[in-house]
């Protein structure tokens, strides 16, 4: 993401795939980051750290992976991929809350 280069692999299957792969991305992020630090099978909506968490590894690390981008040579910054980021973030978070992770499902 935040390698400088002046060429990309040119694959355009439809106009909007870098928004998907964004939402892709961040939303496996934000699922796999979230559960860290969970050990307990309680109420996982009021647990503190998870929310620590999504705030930090997956809203926080959309915004300023797209921000920092605009200062790296050939890249660019784009609202709109940021708030793809955030959106899949949201996503990834909402799968955890319906799916918590194997560790605390096999505990």
């Amino acid at each position: 993401m935040l390698s400088p280069g002046t060429t990309f692999p040119d694959v355009d299957m439809f106009n909007f795939q870098d928004k998907v792969v964004h939402w892709i991305v961040f939303t496996i992020q934000a699922y796999l980051w979230t559960g860290v630090g969970i050990k307990e099978k309680a109420n996982l909506y009021t647990q503190k750290r998870i929310w620590f968490n999504f705030l930090i590894l997956g809203i926080g690390t959309g915004v300023i992976l797209e921000y920092t981008q605009q200062f790296i040579p050939f890249r660019s910054y784009d609202i709109m991929d940021m708030i793809v980021n955030m959106i899949g973030a949201i996503s990834g978070l909402g799968l955890y809350f319906k799916w918590p992770s194997i560790k605390m499902i096999l505990e």
